[in-house]
């Protein structure tokens, strides 16, 4: 059998919210470089863009049954909402150097050391199980799990939240702190989810899978306090 017989909460969560979501997120991204191709709108909206794909990748193997896709394509999964953050890193710090001290060279070298170290969570032997006996949930082992935070930690959560920081300190206006702020509680809160949701995906408890996919839900307000915070601005 190809296709999985979910029950009607993984239904909702999957081809209501999830779906949802993706949509979202990739209309903002077209809407980002609708109004602008410049360099800065670029960058934010591939972060919307590789998160809508990653969300719509979910969507489609989450009723597949064939063990070997499911899993890979789970992985791409994470990988892609993983990667997306080094574009909102690569902004900040365009934002703080300029884009002539900071050029798309730098840019790219970021981006693909940070590509390489987190394509190592496909090397990880036995790192995710997804098949009959998890009902088809994923289940992640130890070393996956480790592997997957330290990268995360170390290339993307410490260094995006601190040029965040940084950004927010050289602002003089007070309306373009306040914008500001929203932006790096919006970035907390997509790193928040990500934890939570790997933690959940290595726990494999029902219940916190269930608190998981209901925090999931805030990155509908991510989604739109980053662009409230940024998008908008960078399109004038």
């Amino acid at each position: 059998m190809v296709l999985f017989q979910m029950d009607l909460a993984r239904f909702i969560t999957v081809y209501i919210v999830q779906l949802g979501m993706g949509i979202i997120y990739f209309f903002i991204g077209l809407l980002i470089l609708k109004r602008d191709t410049k360099r800065l709108n670029q960058l934010f909206a591939t972060f919307y863009l590789l998160s809508a794909s990653a969300t719509i990748i979910n969507v489609i193997y989450v009723s597949l049954t064939i063990t070997l896709v499911v899993k890979y394509l789970h992985i791409l999964t994470f990988y892609l909402f993983c990667f997306a953050i080094v574009y909102l890193l690569i902004f900040n710090l365009i934002l703080l150097k300029s884009e002539k001290v900071f050029p798309i060279k730098k840019h790219n070298l970021i981006a693909l050391i940070y590509g390489i170290l987190l394509f190592g969570i496909v090397f990880i032997p036995k790192g995710v199980t997804i098949d009959a006996s998890t009902d088809w949930r994923p289940v992640w082992s130890l070393p996956f799990l480790l592997y997957a935070l330290v990268v995360l930690t170390c290339c993307a959560t410490v260094p995006t939240t601190y040029y965040s920081l940084q950004v927010y300190k050289k602002l003089e206006s007070e309306e373009l702190k306040k914008r500001w702020a929203y932006n790096i509680v919006a970035i907390l809160g997509y790193f928040a989810i990500l934890y939570l949701t790997s933690i959940s995906n290595y726990l494999n408890n029902p219940t916190f899978r269930l608190i998981t996919s209901i925090a999931g839900l805030t990155l509908f307000v991510t989604a739109y306090l980053l662009y409230y915070s940024v998008g908008r601005q960078i399109e004038k």
